[in-house]
């Protein structure tokens, strides 16, 4: 039984804007197990889910994220760059999707993005949300940033955490369980071979891999075992895995 978990790439990116409540709620009605999200800190502390560290690519606005406040933030278009009719998509909090999500019973993994002094300030305004919604069975937090997550798991070692990676790790079972403390490991594909997946599985880590869109490729991973996948088109994985499970 093909049982890995389908994350919708900053949500149902392939067909809404990513990032965007539209995305996210897509991703639900196409039936993802769970929605892939960025977090960073508006100019006034506040986390708000956008990729890109600029404005320019995804919004109206131009410069830093963190230069504006989260008022000045909302007053933005996410949409419009997508398509006309998406015009009034603003950029969400991460309150805003916790509050959606506790309705919805997906999982939620929240990559936690920003400078780097602004690490304590991230793992203080992020995980007290997701307390607070009592999302932390639901949650998992990853990053680029593995020293981030290192102090997540001090804070807060009841949070499941992953470190993403862009190159294969030499003995990464040690690194990731031993080294930071973290229980995933999400690498970019095709960066792992199937033995070596399988090892890291058999040893409990969680691997998941991104950003896979290819019919092919994610019946590969999901034959593997991996824990999950993350996908822009999330109805195509549940295609796969349904075909795989006939």
């Amino acid at each position: 039984m093909i049982n890995t978990a389908i994350f919708a790439h900053r949500g149902a990116s392939k067909f809404f804007p990513e990032n965007t409540m539209s995305a996210f709620e897509a991703a639900h009605l196409y039936g993802a197990d769970g929605i892939e999200f960025d977090v960073q800190l508006s100019k006034d502390l506040v986390p708000v889910v956008i990729h890109d560290a600029t404005l320019e690519r995804t919004t109206n606005g131009l410069g830093k994220v963190s230069s504006y406040t989260v008022e000045q933030l909302k007053s933005l278009s996410a949409g419009e760059w997508f398509g006309p009719r998406f015009k009034n998509e603003a950029i969400p909090t991460l309150e805003e999707v916790l509050i959606w999500a506790s309705g919805s019973g997906m999982k939620l993994n929240i990559e936690l993005k920003g400078a780097i002094h602004q690490r304590n300030h991230v793992i203080q305004t992020v995980i007290p949300l997701i307390k607070d919604y009592q999302l932390i069975d639901k949650v998992i937090l990853s990053s680029f940033d593995h020293r981030v997550i290192y102090q997540a798991i001090q804070h807060s070692p009841e949070i499941e955490t992953a470190v993403i990676v862009t190159a294969a790790l030499h003995e990464p079972e040690e690194y990731v369980k031993r080294i930071v403390g973290a229980r995933g490991y999400h690498f970019l594909s095709p960066l792992l071979l199937e033995e070596e997946a399988r090892e890291l599985i058999k040893s409990g880590v969680n691997i998941r891999p991104y950003t896979v869109n290819e019919r092919d490729q994610l019946a590969i991973y999901m034959k593997w075992g991996c824990q999950g996948v993350f996908t822009d088109d999330p109805k195509l994985a549940i295609k796969v895995r349904e075909q795989l499970n006939c």
